[in-house]
């Protein structure tokens, strides 16, 4: 069964993985690959987690994971194509181009001959891509978006002459394919420089005709109507980008530039403190377009009056004027002289984000693999309405059916007695879907095999929430909190059990004992008796007829003391415990048989002595009772009812300096006893203490006030009779 689960597992998590990726949720679709090879070696799996890692720029993982697989496999071409890819994300061109061409003698395939194409751009054999490029066409046919599939290369490779041209003749063939228009446009503004030209132009012209929601071409296009003082035109370029995506401050800056151009200063300081917002996190790759922002709010704060905001921006162009790479010789004061602010900085083009084919690598951060889909990320992937419910549903159910096989598993495990491997099966399951039928009982019942007591009651709690009729759950749940001192609720649930809490003894007197110490104390005498009437052991016996004696029943404690002595003769405490509850019955003489045959099992027990001198005095053995009490207060000196009883005694005698002292003791180990008070206030009094005397009786008045303010409960042990 184990084995099974485990196989059940190992395959969800790679299902569940595949699920992830089609939303772009790579660094969990990683994790989850990771604890299925954890689980189950298979070489399809390590390709998977190899291409996942370079979809999260993770080369060197990636890498690791191709050779893996290869050190196994030297004949997997499809490993030798993602070696390739990796050692292509690290610019080791050389290393891609003898991998790529593993694979393509193993095995051609299109995506890793195209790889092996752009390598050979890379590593400036431009003949031996332009090869690798004509073979593809013959293979599989001259078509348009081949030529511009080689166009980025050449782009990607820096040889803008050739990416022209070849976005050239795919649009020649096929004017429509996906943004060539745009691409080319943007080509040929990095090969003027960035200087716009009527050509580029119309190229952005026509990929905003074909994509007229498109950010990029509406923003290229925007900028250079913007340089061409074109300004209705570019403002509604410009605004469609802020629609499509409002994140950039690029776009809000050309706005506000547009509209100090025309003196409207109010909206242009509305875009421009939108644009430095935005600008806050990109000023190191925008500075010098947010550079000429900075100065037109500087002009607009100087001509509201504000000027030491004026200066504020002012200051702020100059610090990015350093900071730029690309600043042109103009200065501060000639930019703030020239007309509208425009001045010959306009002529330059902006570098608005744009996707890119290579990014830095990311950070590592920790994934937790069991987390739900992201719902925003579920929104912003490239599927439709129809397909992101099918995710949806597919993600519910691999995760109902991880939770299910981890929780067989962890049955497994406990099974065999791996209670520790089995509550984490367990929780690993509840992770996954806590619906599970049985999996937080299960989780109960482990955790309290590994004596975590509160998980245990967790889990027991929340497998009764869904299903209150499950009575082996209720019963280990009472258990539990009479384990935990929870006697409240303990009590509660025994209750729930009704008459099937007295088919276990064990059950019957945690609830009874939950009852006592609630102070329910008809509902557990009641309890009590139905739990005397089972066979149970005398160690049972013993500790019923000890809640007996809490409740003052001491005539059914006598009676559970005897049965346990009829079982266990020589059962320790019994014959003691007897003799203490017949005292309690002012049955002293019965008593004191029982007392001295406890001596006879545990010879020398203080507590056993006392209650036999005490019971001694009952019977008016005087002087054998004197002996004992003196023979206790010699073992133990701070046995405080010992000493007061001897104390008492000793006064009734009239050797007052002997009681007193022994009244004394009592009083410091038990102050809170009125009757030692009165006693040591008799004492005193009769040997003349006049002023200790009246001290103790105000001790003693003062008590008895408080105990009829307050009742306390009995101390049955040690209770003065």
């Amino acid at each position: 069964m184990a084995q099974a689960a485990r196989q059940v597992v190992a395959l969800a998590f790679k299902q569940l993985a595949n699920v992830r990726i089609l939303v772009g949720a790579f660094p969990q679709a990683a994790e989850l690959y990771r604890k299925s090879l954890e689980l189950e070696e298979v070489p399809e799996t390590h390709l998977n987690l190899a291409i996942v890692d370079l979809r999260a720029n993770q080369t060197d993982d990636a890498l690791d994971q191709s050779n893996i697989v290869l050190a196994a496999n030297p004949n997997s071409a499809r490993a030798w194509h993602i070696k390739g890819q990796a050692l292509m994300g690290k610019q080791d061109y050389r290393g891609a181009i003898e991998a790529l061409k593993h694979s393509q003698e193993l095995s051609n395939d299109v995506n890793a001959e195209y790889a092996l194409g752009f390598s050979y751009l890379k590593a400036g054999e431009k003949a031996s891509a332009e090869k690798v490029f004509l073979q593809m066409l013959d293979s599989y046919g001259d078509k348009a978006i081949w030529h511009i599939v080689f166009a980025g290369a050449y782009r990607e490779a820096g040889l803008a002459n050739d990416a022209v041209r070849e976005f050239k003749r795919g649009i020649a063939m096929d004017n429509n394919v996906d943004h060539a228009h745009f691409f080319l446009g943007l080509t040929l503004l990095e090969q003027n420089h960035w200087a716009r030209t009527d050509e580029s132009m119309a190229e952005f012209r026509e990929a905003v005709r074909q994509y007229p929601k498109d950010f990029y071409g509406n923003f290229y296009l925007g900028v250079g109507e913007s340089q061409l003082r074109v300004t209705e035109e570019s403002n509604r370029h410009l605004k469609t980008a802020t629609e499509a995506d409002p994140t950039v401050a690029e776009p809000w800056l050309y706005l506000g530039l547009n509209a100090f151009q025309q003196d409207k200063l109010s909206e242009a300081k509305i875009y421009l403190l939108k644009a430095v917002e935005l600008s806050a996190k990109q000023e190191t790759q925008t500075n010098f377009e947010m550079r000429r922002g900075y100065i037109a709010l500087g002009r607009i704060y100087f001509i509201e009056g504000n000027h030491e905001q004026a200066e504020k921006y002012v200051k702020r162009a100059k610090e990015l004027q350093a900071k730029s790479l690309a600043a042109s010789g103009e200065s501060i004061s000639q930019t703030m002289m020239a007309e509208g602010g425009m001045g010959q900085a306009a002529a330059i083009m902006p570098m608005a984000k744009m996707p890119e084919q290579t990014t830095a690598p990311v950070e590592t951060v920790t994934v937790d693999p069991t987390a739900p889909m992201d719902p925003s990320v579920l929104a912003n992937a490239p599927l439709s309405v129809a397909d992101q419910a099918e995710l949806q549903k597919m993600d519910a159910q691999l995760r109902a059916i991880l939770s299910s096989a981890m929780n067989d598993w962890g049955t497994a495990n406990a099974r065999q007695g791996y209670f520790t491997q089995a509550l984490e099966r367990f929780h690993e399951a509840q992770q996954w879907d806590n619906s599970t039928r049985g999996l937080m009982r299960n989780i109960g019942i482990a955790a309290l095999k590994v004596g975590d007591t509160e998980e245990g009651i967790r889990g027991l709690r929340a497998a009764l929430k869904t299903e209150p009729q499950d009575q082996l759950a209720r019963a280990r749940l009472a258990m539990a909190l009479f384990t935990a001192d929870k006697y409240d609720e303990a009590s509660k649930n025994f209750e729930a059990l009704g008459d099937a809490t007295f088919s276990d003894p064990n059950l019957a007197y945690a609830w009874a004992y939950s009852l006592v110490r609630t102070r329910q104390p008809n509902k557990a005498i009641e309890a009590l008796n139905r739990l005397s009437a089972l066979p149970v052991s005398a160690e049972m016996l013993i500790s019923i007829g000890d809640l007996y004696g809490v409740e003052e029943d001491y005539e059914h404690a006598v009676l559970s003391y005897r049965r346990a002595l009829q079982l266990q003769p020589t059962i320790a405490k019994a014959h003691y415990k007897m003799g203490a509850a017949l005292i309690r019955l002012d049955r002293p003489g019965e008593a004191i048989p029982q007392l001295q045959a406890e001596l006879d099992i545990t010879p020398g027990e203080p507590d056993v002595q006392f209650n036999l001198a005490y019971a001694l005095l009952q019977t008016s053995q005087k002087e054998p009772a004197m002996a004992l009490l003196r023979t206790v207060v010699a073992a133990d000196p701070r046995h405080p009812q010992a000493q007061y009883e001897l104390g008492k005694a000793l006064l009734e005698d009239g050797r007052l300096q002997e009681a007193i002292q022994h009244l004394e003791v009592a009083a410091k180990l038990d102050p809170s006893r009125d009757y030692i008070h009165y006693q040591l206030q008799t004492a005193y009094r009769r040997n003349g203490q006049i002023e200790e005397a009246n001290r103790e009786a105000k001790i003693y008045r003062e008590i008895k006030q408080q105990k009829r303010d307050k009742v306390t409960l009995p101390m049955p042990e040690r209770k003065q009779p």
